[in-house]
């Protein structure tokens, strides 16, 4: 499998690593603020002149993002808190760590993700967590502290997905504030206004740190890499040959089983 390294080598965590690593998946869902008394405040809103110019921080020309409509629906009822996608009392558990700027995570992302969702996700079978890394440069850390932002809108998945699609090249300045209003206009009842505002929030802050935490126990230091097991269990490392749905099955189906 081609992984997008961090310095010359992979290392590579084995079978036998502990619950650290989903135990501090959760901490990173707390993170983030299950209560919702401490988010930012919402950015001032946009206005419209009657000459029809825009004013504010949101500018409601721009159009929706390249496959909103499909990533609208890859995600439509299903549960999201936080960084974490599906059931919360789901059996299994897949923890994704990657790099927005990683064109092998937007591999799997595109490729493999919209086929794992329909088929273990929506059925309730297993849910998965967001792990963001971003060694890869400033536009890593923008596009991750904006995934964590929509989270504790409990749309991160949406902006995710929708970020992969619009990918550019690596540290090029593609992460722009419109490419993420572009994104936030195309996710249904989103505040585009606050999630500017929640990307330098204590939060976001914090996330971050967990994040960085949690790939440090982990030892991980290459994208995409994937952990899964039991819920509430010990989580191996999923050494897949490749970046495609079938890649994924054999260790999702047998802990479905």
């Amino acid at each position: 499998m081609r992984r997008y390294l961090q310095g010359r080598n992979a290392v590579f965590v084995g079978a036998g690593i502990a619950a650290v690593a989903i135990a501090v998946a959760l901490i990173l869902v707390s993170a983030l603020g299950s209560s919702g008394d401490t988010k930012a405040s919402p950015a001032p809103r946009t206005t419209t002149t009657a000459a029809g110019t825009a004013t504010g921080s949101e500018t409601p020309a721009l159009a929706k993002a390249p496959g909103a409509a499909a990533t609208v629906a890859l995600f439509k009822g299903i549960p999201q808190t936080l960084n974490v996608l599906g059931d919360p009392n789901a059996p299994t558990t897949m923890i994704e760590f990657a790099d927005l700027q990683c064109p092998f995570c937007r591999e799997y992302a595109v490729a493999a993700l919209p086929a794992l969702v329909e088929e273990y996700v929506r059925t309730g079978k297993t849910k998965f967590v967001f792990s963001g890394m971003h060694f890869l440069g400033p536009d890593s850390e923008k596009a991750l502290r904006a995934v964590f932002a929509a989270g504790i809108q409990d749309h991160a998945w949406e902006f995710l997905d929708l970020l992969y699609k619009s990918q550019g090249g690596e540290n090029q300045g593609w992460v722009t504030d419109d490419l993420l209003r572009s994104i936030g206009r195309s996710i249904p009842g989103f505040d585009t206004a606050r999630v500017l505002a929640d990307m330098s929030s204590p939060e976001v802050d914090n996330a971050i740190a967990v994040a960085d935490q949690q790939a440090g126990a982990a030892r991980v230091n290459s994208t995409p890499t994937f952990f899964a097991g039991r819920t509430g269990g010990t989580l191996q490392q999923i050494n897949v040959g490749g970046l495609t749905a079938d890649a994924f099955r054999p260790t999702l189906d047998a802990l479905t089983r």
